[in-house]
């Protein structure tokens, strides 16, 4: 039988004194670059979705016939009033445009050419006609656009054509609502691979007609020299 006073008994029931480890800096400095390193990847992927793309967007591009296509348009926000379109263009389907996009609906009045393009950076289909199109013709248009949160549709006073179709880089001109690649290029477009911000929300401004900021400021007048001073006598 063992002693009530065996020290051995005792040390087992003795509680082990916690061990005090040093804090792991290193661990942790890694593990913040991990996490920043990966989060600028996120944070690049979600504004550049359609970028990378190229197999999609060569597909979608093979669909569709006498499809005219644009390469590395600006993509940089100005708040002021913008020339467009950039390379002949008209309407434009990308470059400079305003920090607000355009609502995607049905138009009856234009819209600007800066606000819509925003849209289209986000994977927007914009359809546009001239004032040769009858009533019955332009609802035939609505219904392509109508129910769908990435498409919109309004008049282009001076459009060359009846109809084009827009999407960011890319466009069809048509001369009856009845081309089938007007469809065409709407489901294969809408959310498509060519948009560098796919899924970014098309909901912003409903106005109608130019863009409502100021212009451009002008360049200030060079300072005018300042007379010599005459010698007094």
């Amino acid at each position: 039988m063992a002693k009530k006073n065996n020290p051995v008994a005792k040390a087992r029931t003795r509680k082990v004194a916690p061990v005090k480890k040093p804090f792991p800096v290193g661990f942790a400095i890694a593990s913040l670059v991990l996490v920043v390193f990966l989060g600028s990847i996120i944070t690049y992927s979600a504004r550049n979705q359609g970028l990378g793309d190229t197999s999609s967007l060569k597909y979608a591009q093979s669909q569709v016939d006498d499809l005219t296509t644009y390469k590395d348009l600006k993509r940089d926000h100005k708040q002021f009033a913008l020339s467009h379109p950039d390379d002949d263009q008209v309407p434009p389907t990308g470059g400079e445009h305003n920090a607000t996009p355009q609502s995607c609906q049905v138009y009856d009045k234009a819209i600007a050419n800066e606000h819509a393009i925003h849209s289209l950076e986000h994977g927007a289909v914009w359809i546009t006609y001239n004032g040769d199109l009858s009533k019955a013709e332009i609802d035939k248009l609505k219904k392509v656009v109508e129910g769908d949160p990435s498409r919109m549709l309004s008049p282009y006073p001076g459009l060359k054509s009846p109809i084009s179709v827009q999407a960011w880089g890319q466009q069809i001109f048509a001369t009856k609502t009845d081309d089938k690649r007007i469809k065409e290029f709407a489901e294969l477009f809408t959310g498509g691979p060519q948009a560098p911000e796919r899924n970014a929300t098309c909901v912003g401004t409903t106005e109608t007609g130019p863009l409502k900021v100021a212009p451009a400021p002008a360049p200030s007048a060079a300072p005018t020299a300042a007379p010599a001073p005459t010698a007094s006598k």
